[in-house]
């Protein structure tokens, strides 16, 4: 197995000692010429109101949100000049209908989630018992709710698909949604690891039917499957859906068997549903840009999507929960390559991510790719020192072999698929292998 072929110098690898040479076109550093920035939105919901009441301190709470809002509004650009935030388009949405777009309508949230579900969360905005609101959370896992929680995740979907409106007007050309609670577990009848409503779900429903944006990709790079996302478009050919997650034959969050190679879609929806489930911990920079380039890019170019949707979590970045080795460089670097898709409409939505201070790192170097104009030709030339440096070996002959098997799996499963994945499927097992971990949501 050669150890020198990709551009990232990752340091202590998922297979070792590996030390790979660092191109040094891949550095997220940008010029910071801000007169040539891109027109980035940025919109903080923090979710105030909704938070555990038996355990302050939990990892999904509010302070995850002002803690970024206050880093971004602090830190310099290499400039030292403006800080990110100055830099951004910040969109005010205080949940009271109050902003430049109007609140989402039932409608709106019905496009994704059942009546039922809805009716379930109404219940809970007119409660004032704690131990009904206990009640009513225990039937899902890893929930809770208090009066307020409805209002806040509904702020929040509606923050985002405020941000898209703009993009989709060219008002805007990206933006990052930081937001909460998280969406990406919430499925059409209820919630699950600290989501309540999937904003990403509603707002590809939203750009679909109000913004006129037919195709939409949403990517999954949260450590933890988008179970519920998965779950909102199976059957639908227009969105097509990717997740790459720790997954581990189903034995880590959600538990569920369905985050593997072999749920496709069905239906018109074969087909379009892709997931990259890791079954060993320590993935790192190598693995995803191999995933990228490998998996994501060619079928996403084959798509030619609308819009982008990022389901954003830190949760596999190297120091927060996830186990994994993801640095905030390399999250740069995945951005930067999506916003070579849409005509760089790219609109992320945060999810996990626990640590504050990685989450904060994480955050200001996306939204550094993000704001870079100069982001196509940066990653043209990362593309071509990615590929020089292979030096004829195959990419994933260059990266931890459980990760290559997982990503042969799902390459043999959609292969029948996409004509940019014929031929590209020699040696995987889609039998999948489980190591009996676990994890956290979101």
């Amino acid at each position: 197995m050669s150890s020198k072929c990709l551009p990232f110098e990752i340091g202590q690898s998922a297979v070792g000692n590996k030390r790979i040479k660092r191109d040094p076109s891949a550095t997220t550093a940008n010029a910071n010429a801000t007169d040539t920035d891109h027109r980035t939105g940025l919109v903080f919901e923090s979710g105030s109101n909704h938070f555990d009441r038996h355990n302050k301190l939990h990892v999904e709470r509010p302070c995850r949100i002002k803690k970024v809002e206050e880093h971004l509004k602090k830190v310099k650009s290499l400039d030292g000049q403006k800080s990110i935030a100055d830099r951004c388009q910040l969109l005010e949405n205080d949940g009271d209908g109050n902003s430049e777009e109007p609140w989402l309508g039932d409608y709106d949230y019905l496009k994704v989630h059942l009546p039922g579900y809805m009716q379930l969360l109404e219940r809970v905005s007119t409660c004032n018992c704690h131990n009904r609101l206990d009640i009513e959370a225990e039937q899902f896992k890893s929930i809770y709710f208090t009066t307020d929680s409805f209002r806040e995740a509904k702020a929040a979907a509606s923050s985002l698909c405020h941000l898209v409106s703009r993009i989709a007007s060219g008002k805007l050309d990206n933006g990052f949604a930081v937001i909460r609670p998280p969406g990406h577990h919430a499925e059409p009848n209820g919630a699950g690891g600290y989501c309540v409503i999937n904003n990403v779900a509603v707002a590809a429903k939203y750009a679909q039917e109000k913004l006129g944006m037919k195709k939409i990709l949403i990517v999954d790079w949260d450590v933890h499957h988008g179970n519920g996302t998965q779950k909102c478009f199976f059957d639908d050919p227009n969105v097509l859906c990717f997740s790459v997650h720790r997954h581990h034959g189903g034995n880590f969050y959600p538990f569920l068997q369905y985050g593997g190679a072999k749920s496709v879609g069905t239906g018109a929806g074969e087909g379009f549903n892709i997931n990259v489930g890791w079954n060993e911990n320590n993935m790192g920079d190598d693995e995803y840009l191999v995933v990228w380039e490998k998996l994501l890019m060619p079928v996403a170019e084959e798509f030619n999507p609308d819009l982008v949707l990022v389901s954003a979590g830190f949760d596999a970045a190297r120091g927060d929960v996830g186990e994994c080795l993801v640095t905030p460089d390399c999250f740069a670097r995945l951005t930067r390559r999506l916003k070579m898709l849409a005509d760089g409409k790219v609109v992320l939505s945060l999810e996990g991510g626990y640590v504050r201070s990685v989450l904060c790192e994480c955050i200001e170097n996306v939204l550094e790719s993000l704001l870079d104009a100069s982001s196509s030709d940066r990653c043209r030339t990362e593309v071509e020192a990615f590929h020089k440096n292979l030096d004829g070996n195959d990419m994933l002959d260059c990266i931890c072999p459980s990760a290559a098997r997982s990503i042969r799996d799902t390459i043999k499963v959609h292969s029948k698929y996409w004509n940019c994945l014929r031929g590209e499927c020699q040696g995987s097992d889609t039998s999948g292998d489980s190591n009996g971990q676990s994890g956290d949501p979101s």
